[in-house]
């Protein structure tokens, strides 16, 4: 699945890519809008957009010399159409509702990589950062039940492998600069724990580094 656009999990059309713009925004765009934003050209958007206002789905309005287009909120079909261009934030609500539950609950946890930055393919892994919290042994049986347990879930429910990167609290503090860690804190989505806790390990590591050594 690619979670930036989620309407390729039953159309690769370009009605699907018009269809999830109208569907993220609650108000009308003109066609070349549309085209741009679905990376679509002119043409093509002209011609989906009347097959999606023939089924009544999109909305056309004249507004001078342009035509404008927005979803049609009041149609059977509409609330299917933003159930999927909403998939997005519906895993994000699943992962922190599972992550949530666990009973071991992770320092931290966060969607890194691609999907992060709204960048993945189709065929793209999902990355998940989950710290350990400290006195949690790494072979402990319920933590290793969790951690497995989350990579099955989220590839059933994307059809993408998930890879969970597990580490301590300890080695996200104080792993080198420009680590994974970083990419993460700058880029990644949390989805459990205290990010600003981490961050100021990470900084508190990088200061006790930088002192000078007493001989």
């Amino acid at each position: 699945m690619e979670l930036s656009r989620p309407m390729r999990v039953v159309t690769a059309a370009l009605d699907g890519d018009l269809l999830a713009v109208l569907a993220g925004a609650d108000h009308a765009f003109t066609g070349r809008q549309l085209a741009r934003l679905a990376g679509a050209s002119s043409e093509g958007a002209r011609r989906a957009l009347a097959r999606l206002v023939e089924q009544g789905i999109v909305l056309r309005e004249p507004a001078g010399a342009a035509q404008m287009y927005r979803l049609n909120r009041e149609h059977l079909a509409a609330t299917a159409v933003l159930a999927l261009a909403h998939l997005r934030f519906a895993l994000l609500d699943r992962l922190r509702g599972v992550l949530g539950s666990w009973e071991r609950a992770p320092a931290y946890a966060a969607l890194f990589g691609s999907a992060a930055r709204g960048e993945e393919r189709a065929d793209s892994d999902l990355d998940i950062l989950v710290v350990r919290p400290g006195g949690l042994a790494t072979d402990d049986p319920r933590w290793r039940g969790q951690i497995a347990d989350l990579e099955r879930d989220v590839a059933r429910w994307t059809g993408n492998d998930t890879r969970v990167l597990e580490v301590g609290v300890s080695d996200a503090a104080n792993a080198e600069e420009e680590s994974v860690i970083d990419d993460v804190l700058r880029d990644g989505i949390p989805l459990a724990g205290d990010v600003a806790a981490l961050r100021r390990l990470r900084v508190r590591h990088r200061r006790t580094r930088s002192l000078p050594s007493v001989r």
